[in-house]
């Protein structure tokens, strides 16, 4: 589907005709509000609770944050969090991860919308280039670092990030905005929402993108231009105090330009070629929630998603339907919940050049239970939390992750947790059933004997990574303590950790040296032209194997700052290290034993009532990404020149210069570029 940008000038001209809805000139800079230090979230707990209560090491990015910080997506808004490996490859595609290492194609990490998971089981993987939800509708984004597999289930093992958006009451009237820039040719939005009778609300949306490509490539020129559309819908009921609902969906095509890596001919080298990816992501939700009493409520959800990919050598279609209940009930000083949950994946991956499938799977499902418990032991004092999930899957079978929590109020405005879990992290397709050609290995490199001859030694060979359907299920065991503190003018939040995991999948080497007898049997014979025909039908095979283990440990510190009204300040520091375990003729699958330092700090200033800035810095020191450390600054200054217009300037990627962000280019499909330093002007009107 197309959606024409002169509908959105359009509804922009017919605005005045519209009831005003919220001036944009209305800011909120409480505290407690901005730092998220009294929102409730639902994430930690699968219920709400407040964040600042919460026992584990959670961040909310809140609604102000993603407006002011003048972001044009999800990704972007995520440079912000502290504790997140936010890497970008280039003007579209991303890598992002939490106390681990981020990889395009694996992350550990368990993205959803309002709980609907997006996450895809051929690569693991979540496509962020097309995971479109508008930001002026997003409410919160809740972000977990560490594993939250006892309420998401398996593949939370590093953390949840969970997109919440707004219910549709608080989207009433007409929004319209258009961005344009150095990078960007046009960034359009148009949303309009209303009441349906006097029970319910609606909402409807679309959006266009149009934006160039980078100015400098790695081997190659840039091609990662951007064509994007969407539209959506969300309803929402609430018929009486006991019953609420909503139902909500969107469509987006986007048509993305990629440089990638991958052997595509018999030099058996990973070749640089330019494509594009088309894909059409469409998902719908819908949630029915009950309060059965004043002490107890439930809830039902079922989502439908549906990603078709087609970009150069690779086809794909991943289908999933979810069903999940939850019932959650206090009596006395207990508090119960309750659930349960199956999700079906359908998946269609056509044969590539360098991808075959094993076959046997054109069908996942997953199926489950969790139950959890939280006994006030001393009154607004001492919390203990126990719960686990358990369930089965059809790659590793049944599976239990178990947690334990402990959370002390010293004082009112002071909290200390401890949490001990288990995790469990299922193999992707990938992994379990599909084999991978790859960049080949030289003779030299791998044979114990060199003929002198440069055909024979600098001859590559044919090389494999093998999928293997005895990997087992990454099994992760993580200790972390945290510390909050909350005053009138500034808040502390503290987090460490260490975390265990066994049966990591790696890279077992398999060269057949036997299959090279015959190769070195016509060399003696002087058969020099017979025995590099002969190399033509030898290969090297890289097996997954799950005999590893991997520690990594860290910490997280944010402090915030309000010492007058019309200034915030965050001020953070995160700390992780990496570390394998490895047996013999082994080496790590994904990433490396390595070091990560990130600091941060934002400002928000508020001055002469229509002026705002909003900055953020970023200090990336890491040796994980192959790249030199950077500092990139990115600053907006927002004018509410009228009570519902605003302009904004963003400049993006300051003091950075131009720079490399991912430098891992021995990965197939896999090719970044330098990130360019922008500048973006953007105009919005709210009625």
């Amino acid at each position: 589907m197309k959606l024409s940008p002169a509908l959105l000038y359009l509804f922009m001209l017919i605005s005045p005709w519209v009831v005003a809805e919220e001036s944009l000139s209305d800011l909120d800079l409480d505290l407690d509000s901005l730092m998220a230090m009294d929102v409730q979230v639902t994430s930690a707990m699968k219920r709400t609770q407040s964040a600042f209560e919460t026992a584990s090491s959670i961040y909310v990015l809140t609604k102000e944050q993603i407006t002011r910080s003048g972001v044009t997506s999800v990704p972007e808004a995520l440079k912000m969090v502290p504790g997140l490996a936010v890497r970008q490859l280039d003007n579209n595609q991303w890598a992002i991860s939490s106390r681990g290492v981020a990889s395009r194609f694996s992350s550990k990490l368990l993205v959803m919308i309002d709980g609907q998971s997006l996450y895809t089981p051929e690569f693991a993987a979540v496509y962020w280039e097309t995971l479109n939800v508008p930001l002026y509708d997003i409410e919160r984004i809740e972000i977990i670092r560490g594993q939250g597999g006892l309420l998401w289930g398996s593949n939370a093992t590093n953390g949840v990030i969970n997109i919440i958006t707004k219910n549709s009451i608080d989207t009433r009237g007409l929004y319209a905005d258009v961005s344009s820039g150095s990078q960007l040719n046009v960034d359009t939005n148009l949303r309009y929402g209303g009441d349906i009778g006097n029970n319910g609300s609606f909402r409807v949306y679309g959006h266009v993108k149009d934006g160039q490509t980078s100015d400098k490539g790695i081997k190659m020129a840039p091609a990662d231009f951007t064509e994007q559309q969407s539209a959506g819908v969300r309803f929402d009921f609430t018929p009486n105090d006991q019953w609420s609902g909503l139902i909500q969906g969107d469509i987006t095509q986007s048509t993305l330009g990629q440089n990638f890596n991958g052997v595509v001919d018999s030099s058996n080298r990973n070749i640089s070629f330019t494509g594009s990816l088309d894909r059409t992501d469409a998902r719908i939700m819908a949630r029915l929630e009950n309060r059965i009493s004043p002490s107890a409520n439930q809830m039902l959800q079922t989502s439908w998603l549906k990603q078709s990919g087609e970009q150069t050598y690779i086809q794909e279609e991943f289908e999933s339907f979810d069903l999940d209940y939850q019932i959650n009930f206090l009596y006395q000083d207990l508090q119960f919940d309750w659930g349960l949950n199956y999700r079906y994946n359908a998946i269609s991956f056509a044969q590539s050049t360098f991808i075959q499938s094993g076959g046997g799977f054109d069908n996942l499902q997953q199926y489950g239970t969790l139950a959890q418990a939280q006994y006030n032991v001393i009154a607004d004092k001492l919390d203990f939390i126990v719960g686990v999930k358990v369930d089965h899957n059809d790659l590793t079978g049944w599976e239990s992750q178990p947690l334990a929590r402990l959370v002390w109020k010293p004082q009112n405005n002071q909290v200390v947790w401890l949490s001990v879990s288990k995790s469990v992290l299922v193999p992707s397709l990938l992994m379990f059933n599909d084999n991978y050609i790859i960049d080949g290995q030289r003779v030299e490199e791998v044979s114990p004997i060199t003929t002198g001859i440069p055909e024979i030694d600098r001859y590559y060979i044919r090389t494999y990574l093998n999928g293997n359907n005895k990997v087992k299920s990454e099994k992760s065991v993580s200790y972390e303590m945290g510390y909050r503190l909350s005053d009138t003018t500034w808040a502390l939040d503290l987090s460490v950790y260490h975390t265990d995991t066994d049966n990591v999948a790696v890279i077992e080497i398999d060269p057949n040296i036997d299959q090279f007898i015959p190769v070195f049997t016509m060399l003696q014979a002087g058969q020099i032209d017979a025995a590099v025909q002969a190399l033509t039908t030898t290969s090297i095979n890289f097996n997954l194997v799950s005999n590893a283990g991997l520690t990594t440990e860290g910490g997280d510190v944010v402090l915030s700052w309000q010492p007058v009204d019309n200034f915030t300040a965050e001020v953070g520091y995160s700390y992780n290290t990496f570390n394998y375990d490895l047996v013999d003729n082994t080496f790590p699958a994904i990433g490396y034993d390595s070091t990560s330092r990130q600091l941060f700090t934002k400002a928000d200033i508020h001055f002469f009532e229509q002026h705002n800035i909003f900055a953020s810095l970023r200090v990336e020191n890491s040796d994980a990404y192959r790249t030199d450390n950077y500092t990139a600054l990115d600053i907006t200054w927002n004018w509410a020149f009228q009570p519902n217009w605003a302009f904004a300037i963003m400049g993006k990627n300051l003091f950075a210069g131009t720079h490399l962000e991912y430098g891992n280019h021995g990965e197939t499909y896999t090719q970044s570029t330098f990130i360019d330093e922008s500048v973006t002007f953007k105009i919005t009107a709210k009625f």
